[in-house]
């Protein structure tokens, strides 16, 4: 699979092009600790590997077929290895990545030096997604500031338009790594359904997940997972703590696995004593149709901007229906008013190695993109919050929903919480 992604990446760089790709820095926290490791995703996209310090190096025109590929791991001795545990040697990650030149990443300049004054323009990545707000200095960073120090004169071009594009178009390799994602997901949820029950805390609600996750060799995606009570469904991105739920109130969860660094994305609304009440349930049907009727405009060709415009309509009817505005309320004040007082976010995003994944809104969605389906409706007043949300496979004249086996009926949610 790493194998046929550079191929694919290779042959969209024109002639005489190289491109380099750096791992993560190791981000500190206090004292000498450090937060956990995230690998570059777009790296472990092309190689198979998580480890920090790895580096890669494409060159599909050179001269020398042992130099169109190169990959550059970790040098570690005896006293790492103490601490710390093996990396991949050598061979290890030539057989992972399927690249038989592999040098340490201490040889990267020297080993560059073969390659880059042969190359006429360098292709090299950073963060361009549009709801990225770093504002630290990164490795890829760094690396645009060497590359530019060392080969002034080089002409230097953007990697990320070409890699967000390729990634947004899953292989079938890669969706059956998001479907066992959801897989675990569902088995994840299904235990909630079980075990949840008034005065637990969100975390307790929380740690019932994670423990199925890793019964099944896996852990969180790539997001903290959001377990909200009562009033506090409201809150959008409402992370999991020592907030106890009580008899009535409805719970927000929004939490999902992820599979060899591919994630599922899940929402569900569930009441926490087993049973909806009826206002309750009004609004959580009103959520449901929405979310049905998105789910047959999902299509490759529309943009995900399209489905956002038809999901507004519809939230916009399902308001009324709630009796949380008319329609001349709507004429008077602008449906933006109340779309951002009940529906304040979009219906969908890309999904894949990254949660809110790489792809471009103001373009035609391809065969094998992976999204989101999930509207919600916030009712800060009643104190009442539901999101309901499902992964889908865009397919050429459709969708296929990865989490249809995932209950979402009201009816049946609460069978299962009253077994």
């Amino acid at each position: 699979m790493f194998s046929d992604h550079r191929q694919r990446l290779s042959r969209q760089l024109p002639a005489g092009a190289a491109a380099l790709l750096t791992a993560n820095d190791i981000m500190p926290t206090n004292a000498d600790g450090t937060m956990p490791y995230h690998p570059n995703v777009n790296l472990y996209y092309l190689t198979g590997l998580q480890e920090e310090d790895a580096m890669l190096a494409l060159f599909p025109g050179h001269p020398d077929p042992a130099l169109r590929e190169i990959l550059f791991i970790k040098r570690v001795d005896q006293t790492f290895v103490k601490w710390l545990g093996k990396r991949a040697g050598k061979d290890t990650a030539a057989q992972i990545s399927g690249i038989r030149t592999v040098y340490y990443t201490d040889e990267f300049w020297s080993v560059l030096k073969k390659v880059l004054p042969l190359c006429s323009s360098i292709y090299l990545h950073t963060n361009e997604h549009a709801r990225s707000e770093n504002e630290t200095q990164t490795r890829e960073d760094r690396l645009l500031l060497s590359c530019k120090q060392l080969y002034p004169l080089h002409h230097y071009e953007r990697l990320y338009p070409i890699l967000a594009r390729q990634r947004n178009a899953k292989t079938a390799e890669e969706a059956a790594l998001i479907r066992q994602a959801v897989a675990i997901t569902e088995k994840g949820f299904r235990r909630i359904l079980r075990t949840i029950r008034p005065g637990q805390t969100g975390l307790q609600v929380a740690s019932e997940m994670i423990h199925e996750y890793m019964q099944n060799n896996t852990g969180w995606a790539d997001y903290e997972p959001i377990v909200a009570f009562g009033a506090d469904t409201c809150i959008l991105h409402y992370r999991a703590n020592e907030s106890t739920g009580k008899d009535g109130d409805l719970v927000l969860i929004d939490a999902a696995a992820s599979w060899k660094r591919y994630n599922a994305d899940l929402t569900r609304t569930i009441p926490l004593n087993g049973r909806f009440t009826p206002r309750q349930k009004e609004h959580y049907d009103a959520v449901l149709r929405v979310h049905k009727q998105v789910m047959q405009h999902v299509r490759a060709g529309i943009l995900i901007k399209d489905l956002w415009k038809i999901s507004n309509s519809l939230l916009l009817e399902e308001l009324v229906g709630l009796g949380l505005c008319t329609t001349a309320d709507i004429a008077k004040h602008g449906a933006q008013h109340y779309l951002t007082k009940h529906c304040y976010h979009n219906v969908s995003h890309f999904l894949g190695l990254d949660v809110h994944d790489t792809g471009y809104y103001d373009e035609p969605m391809p065969v094998g993109a992976v999204i989101t389906n999930e509207p919600g409706i916030y009712n800060e007043a009643e104190g009442i919050g539901v999101r309901i949300e499902n992964n889908l496979l865009v397919t050429e004249n459709g969708c296929e929903d990865l989490m249809a086996t995932i209950p979402r009926e009201a009816a049946e949610i609460e069978e299962l919480m009253n077994i």
